[in-house]
């Protein structure tokens, strides 16, 4: 279930957008330990007139959010994040300060549907 979700400004390069969504989905299973199938990562631009920041920050700032299944180690967790901010700034130029990241854990029997609903029962039966 893991699901990445980045709002970025709309000034990122194709070529970058295509190679940072690949690079985080390829990193999912390995930084996860989920099955290779699970997991997704989606980009959504937003143009630079329609954000808006203090004056002290970068007008392309990246916020990050990441839904996932409690239970996993706050290492884990944080490995996830510095490997998230490392691959957005490689390939956007943004800052490392300048990129926020969130993970909203959300229990299995508030998830539903998908390629990963047997993952999900098989997450259930663990958490009893």
């Amino acid at each position: 279930m893991p699901q990445v979700i980045i709002h970025a400004s709309s000034s990122i390069r194709p070529e970058d957008k295509a190679q940072l969504i690949r690079s985080i989905r390829e990193s999912i299973p390995q930084l996860l330990n989920v099955p290779d199938h699970i997991g997704q990562v989606m980009l959504y631009e937003i143009p630079e007139e329609n954000r808006s920041t203090h004056s002290t920050r970068d007008q392309r700032f990246i916020f990050v959010e990441v839904s996932m299944y409690p239970g996993r180690t706050p290492e884990t967790k944080l490995r996830f994040l510095q490997n998230l901010v490392s691959l957005i700034n490689r390939y956007t130029g943004v800052d490392p300060k300048d990129i926020n990241c969130v993970i909203h854990e959300i229990p299995p029997e508030n998830y539903y549907g998908g390629v990963s609903h047997k993952y999900i029962e098989e997450l259930k039966k663990i958490s009893k």
